[in-house]
């Protein structure tokens, strides 16, 4: 419980971990989730001998096992950093992101606790290896498939608290997603007013010129 209890502090204080050239990493452990017989979130991970962290794989293709250690670079999920992720060239700049970005949201999810660990980390599996078989829970895994897209969508996601840890080489290890997605409020304020707002906007500025008005004719 103590040991558990050391990964959960780190998960909820360290937020992303700011990119290095290169890090050693090493999965120590796993978790009790499964996808059929496949482990899932959470993948017990050290960086550089520090602190473990909670992370979900997103490679399907690539096995590793407990106590193996690789090198990896921490990328943040932006634009200058996407060309070094490990299915870049998958696709174009646009549809990369969008899957980084879908990815990031359901691993967000499942690790908050509002998306099932199993259906979850099956359906980052699927985004960027679309022969992967989803067919143990295939209904739940789409939804949470759509939940995701419509969630990328809506273009009001925070995504500086995610941490890619892509390995280097490309083919010693898995990659695995770290942190959590946030979300903000501010693009909100930047859709056209309703009817009635613009009735009341408009209503006051005919108050204010009427008053204008009124002291000019005074003078």
């Amino acid at each position: 419980m103590r040991g558990l209890a050391v990964v959960l502090m780190a998960a909820l204080t360290m937020g992303a971990v700011p990119a290095r050239a290169s890090e050693v990493l090493e999965l120590t452990g796993v978790g009790n989730n499964y996808y059929g017989s496949i482990p899932v979130f959470p993948y017990y991970i050290s960086v550089d001998d520090g602190a473990v962290l909670p992370m979900m794989c997103d490679d399907a293709r690539t096995e590793i096992s407990i106590g193996q250690t690789w090198t990896a670079n921490a990328n943040s999920l932006t634009l200058a950093d996407l060309a070094n992720l490990k299915f870049a060239s998958q696709g174009t700049e646009s549809t990369i992101l969008n899957d980084y970005e879908m990815a990031a949201w359901i691993e967000s999810g499942v690790d908050l606790g509002t998306i099932n660990a199993g259906d979850g980390n099956a359906a980052v599996w699927s985004i960027f290896d679309t022969g992967f078989n989803t067919s143990v829970d295939h209904d739940n895994v789409e939804t949470v498939l759509s939940n995701a897209q419509s969630a990328v969508n809506a273009g009001n996601l925070d995504y500086s608290g995610i941490t890619i840890y892509t390995p280097n080489p490309l083919k010693a290890s898995q990659e695995f997603i770290f942190g959590t997605v946030s979300v903000d409020p501010r693009p909100q304020f930047l859709n056209a007013p309703e009817p009635a707002t613009f009735a009341m906007l408009g209503g006051g500025l005919v108050a204010l010129a009427w008053i204008g008005r009124r002291r000019s004719n005074r003078g």
